[in-house]
């Protein structure tokens, strides 16, 4: 009877790692990014603290499909989560996009500040749409890239400009520059820039390295065109399957991780551009009628998005005064 009640007591104590949850996310983030390696660790921390209990399974360098692809399946239970870009959510949640408005931001120091205000606001969208987020994570600023000068806008237009497959948001902005796109998955990008298919693409500088793109080009235009970011999250019934304590767990173990690998990335951003111009890519400064051109043009593409409802206006005016307070505070 004691062996009995002893075996009971232990079952309740130590659970049965055969009774273990494991989480699957996916993402097309490669192996052995800032990002990756931190969520692994946090992963194996999250086992640890949960007595193995939780474990996360993670499918990179889209072994499970595009973005798009990666939603469809956590709707179909397939995965529990994805690690994917704002534009998948462009018909449902469209202002979560609000951060990749065209030339937006000119520094990360504004765009932590508007994050600061901002973030909680679209991720309770997120969470009130049956998702728990665990939070944004950059990526950094996309510049035009290509194996032919890029000076002006006119040279682009007359380029193969890659735009990702399926986007929406990708293939309105740059209709709106007048640029007609070439759709490609992003597996087929360096592939696409070696024949030939495409010669102009628009990536940050880490991407780029991480993905090969970068020893095609041999040009970099200087313009932060857009701040591009990802959405890490948890499909809410799959994360309601964990005691509260263990959500917690995870909450904070995953959260803490996007945060070191924010700030690895941040600081990744320039070295890698400078790593692009020590091998040979030229870095192309725009003269001011062509930097104006670009700057009109993005306010064209801001303007559409208005009025196409694809950011509230609300949201919108709450930015630009973040922006505009964090902008007159460091103008001195």
């Amino acid at each position: 009877m004691r062996f009995t009640f002893l075996l009971s007591a232990l079952s309740v104590i130590i659970p049965l790692h055969g009774n273990a949850t494991t989480i699957k996310i996916a993402t097309t983030a490669p192996d052995g990014t800032a990002l990756m390696v931190e969520l692994r660790e946090a992963a194996k921390v999250v086992e640890e603290r949960t007595d193995g209990s939780v474990k996360f399974k993670f499918y990179t360098g889209g072994v499970m499909g595009d973005d798009f692809t990666v939603k469809r399946k956590i709707r179909a239970r397939q995965l529990h989560g994805g690690i994917v870009q704002t534009s998948v959510y462009t018909n449902d949640l469209p202002n979560l996009n609000l951060y990749s408005l065209p030339m937006l931001f000119q520094s990360h120091e504004e765009v932590t500040e508007v994050r600061s205000k901002l973030d909680s606001v679209l991720m309770k969208e997120l969470e009130e749409s049956g998702e728990v987020p665990i939070g944004f994570s950059a990526v950094g600023f996309a510049y035009a890239m290509g194996t032919k000068q890029l000076d002006t806008i006119q040279q682009i237009r007359r380029s193969k400009v890659w735009t990702p497959q399926g986007d929406p948001i990708a293939k309105q902005n740059l209709r709106v520059f007048g640029i007609t796109p070439i759709p490609l998955p992003v597996g087929d990008v360096l592939t696409g820039l070696q024949t030939g298919l495409i010669n102009t693409i628009a990536s940050p500088p880490v991407a780029a390295i991480a993905l090969q793109w970068h020893t095609q080009v041999k040009y970099v235009l200087d313009i932060p065109l857009q701040y591009v970011y990802t959405i890490y999250s948890i499909d809410q019934r799959m994360f309601n399957r964990l005691s509260e304590s263990h959500q917690q767990v995870v909450l904070s173990e995953m959260n803490n991780a996007l945060t070191r690998a924010e700030k690895q990335l941040i600081e990744e951003h320039d070295e890698a551009l400078e790593v692009m111009l020590e091998e040979g890519v030229e870095l192309i400064t725009p003269d001011a009628d062509a930097l104006a051109e670009w700057q009109k043009l993005s306010q064209d593409a801001i303007s559409e998005w208005l009025e196409n409802d694809q950011v509230d206006q609300e949201s919108y005016e709450l930015l630009e005064d973040a922006l505009e307070q964090f902008r007159n505070e460091h103008s001195q």
